[in-house]
Order: structure tokens, then sequence, then C-alpha cells
């Protein structure tokens, strides 16, 4: 269970930096947020499908 908190956390501050950096800086800087941005909801997606009592997706 720790390794899961641990990856959400990474996923969190990746979310939460991406949200900072898209609305605060100019052109550049906010197409780094987006991947930022896209980058945490893709570790949140991945911790919701090998979640291990989640019986719906399961390899």
């Amino acid at each position: 269970m720790g390794e899961l908190l641990s990856v959400l956390f990474i996923g969190t501050v990746m979310l939460a930096s991406g949200l900072i950096v898209a609305f605060t800086t100019q052109e550049k800087g906010r197409k780094l947020g987006v991947f930022l941005i896209l980058g945490g909801l893709f570790i949140y997606l991945v911790c919701f499908l090998f979640f291990p009592n989640n019986d719906n997706y399961r390899i």
C-alpha cells in the first residue's frame, strides 16, 4: 500500500504543478503545464486500474 501512496503523491505533485504552470505562465509554459496535467491524470488512471481490490480491471 505504501507504493501506491507514493505513486499517488507523485501524480498529485505533477497535477498541482501543472495547474500552476498552465495558468500563471506565458505560451511556452502552458504547453509544459498541459503535459504535467496529462501525466498526473495518467498516473491516477493507472493507479485506479491496478488497485488490488478493483475486480473490474485485473490482468
